[in-house]
């Protein structure tokens, strides 16, 4: 019979840091795309009033993704 393992493992937290960082940043991508998915939607459908809705504050997610990434080394 083997034996399991339950202690923790070592990690470097320099790289769990790096992986959210990086992990918030693919999240605040994904909005950031789906929101230009809806806009370029709304656009081809003519409603160009919905379009800029659709990007209404989208300016903030940008932001956020730029500090986000300036976090990385």
């Amino acid at each position: 019979m083997t034996e399991t393992n339950n202690e923790p493992q070592a990690h470097d937290p320099d790289e769990a840091i790096r992986a959210r960082i990086l992990e918030r940043a693919k999240a605040v991508n994904a909005e950031i795309l789906a929101r230009l998915r809806i806009a370029a939607d709304d656009l081809e459908a003519g409603t160009h009033r919905a379009a800029l809705g659709a990007l209404d504050g989208i300016e903030a997610q940008l932001t956020t993704m730029r500090s986000v990434l300036l976090l990385l080394p």
